[in-house]
């Protein structure tokens, strides 16, 4: 998948718009090992086998400038629709997926896509910004078709880093003491397997974005470790994977 992950990014206009937004070069190679591309390759990489390439609805929620859905567009073939809260479209016309402008805490958004339910939502570094996640989570399986899948991934609460911190007497990571990206729901792998489990989902797979920093996923023997370990011990990780199925 490197090869036609690497052939999208290098032709994405979606890419061109946020390095020359945030002032980056934009080189492919560079990319693909850092934030958010690496961790949205990392998510299709674990998602492809359990949803295939069949095609249908792909909503994905607080999509931010649409360069995840790009890929599940391209890579995986399927209507791509997404959902935030800024008017993406009047900064970005060119992007080819449909948008809405919306507040996922109210459940108004379920209302923006019609009545026809979508295969696949994502909803990637979001639930942790939901102060009412028990909604969310049964707004999202609203929207759902009958087997759908919903794909999230989250910081985690319990990974080495704050494993190593909290004993130290730091304060752990990705917590908010004060509002600054509004993370107000932290989890671990246990709570966010029940969380989903008692709100009418069958978690298929829990994986992890990687295991070693992301200052050494450029040399592929490192990338190549850091992934394995993030499959193995996904509870170690920093940022999880997690991709349910809506149950009867």
């Amino acid at each position: 998948m490197d090869k036609q992950l690497k052939e999208v990014i290098a032709s994405s206009q979606i890419l061109a718009f946020t390095e020359k937004k945030y002032g980056r070069d934009g080189d492919t190679k560079k990319v693909m090992v850092t934030d958010p591309y690496y961790r949205f390759g990392r998510i299709i990489e674990e998602t492809r086998p359990l949803i295939g390439q069949a095609g249908g609805k792909w909503l994905d929620l607080g999509c931010h400038h649409g360069q995840f859905l790009e890929l599940a567009g391209k890579l995986l073939h399927y209507e791509t629709i997404g959902m935030d809260d800024w008017d993406l479209k009047k900064d970005m016309p060119f992007t080819e997926f449909d948008y809405y402008k919306a507040d996922l805490a109210d459940s108004s958004w379920t209302n923006l896509i019609g009545t026809e339910s979508v295969n696949v939502i994502s909803a990637l570094e979001v639930i942790e910004h939901m102060i009412d996640t028990e909604k969310f989570l049964a707004d999202c399986r609203g929207r759902l078709s009958g087997k759908g899948f919903l794909i999230l991934s989250t910081p985690n609460i319990n990974c080495l880093r704050n494993r190593l911190l909290v004993p130290l007497g730091k304060y752990p990571a990705y917590m908010e003491y004060t509002n600054i990206i509004h993370h107000v729901r932290l989890f671990n792998v246990s709570v966010l397997k029940d969380l989903l489990q008692k709100n009418g989902y069958e978690v298929k797979k829990v994986s992890a974005v990687s295991f070693l920093p992301e200052t050494l996923l450029k040399y592929s023997f490192f990338e190549k470790i850091s992934k394995a370990l993030a499959r193995m011990l996904p509870g170690l990780c920093g940022n999880l994977i997690v991709i349910a199925r809506k149950t009867d």
